[in-house]
């Protein structure tokens, strides 16, 4: 008989340390919250008449390495990283906001459309301005 009562209180225990997993996969929804966060570029890729260039190659180091934080006061900071540029570059500030359908980030007056965002990885595309040609951009971020 008592054999029962301790094996409920053996199947109690395991269920309670289940039912406290950690849940350490990101959140994929598209809120200003799961998005807010430090992310560095890994990749860069314009595309104007059907041709694509990779630019993140043609990025000096001192740019390649730089932190993008995303706040949730909706700022974005970009932070030069470790290797420094030289003259060094300015930490620039704008401001940041998500759509209210989270299709699309804006970055002060310039729009993007997600591509994809897994609560890790961030893929964007937006036109490039200042181009003389249309140029689509495709950035890649990883959050840190």
């Amino acid at each position: 008989m008592r054999e029962i009562p301790l094996t409920a209180i053996a199947i109690t225990i395991l269920f309670s340390f289940g039912a406290c997993k950690k849940n350490d996969s990101p959140s994929s929804a598209r809120t200003v919250q799961n998005l807010s966060g430090s992310y560095v570029l890994t990749s860069l890729i314009w595309t104007s008449n059907g041709i694509s260039a990779n630019v993140y190659d043609s990025l000096p180091a001192c740019e390649k390495d730089n932190i993008m934080q995303l706040l949730t006061d909706r700022t974005a900071h970009e932070i030069d990283g470790k290797v420094k540029c030289d003259p060094p570059e300015a930490d620039t500030v704008i401001t940041w906001n998500l759509s209210a359908n989270g299709d699309s980030l804006y970055f002060g007056d310039l729009g993007t459309f997600i591509k994809s965002w897994d609560g890790k990885t961030l893929v964007y595309t937006g036109i490039v301005w200042g181009a003389a040609l249309q140029v689509t951009g495709t950035t890649t971020l990883v959050k840190q």
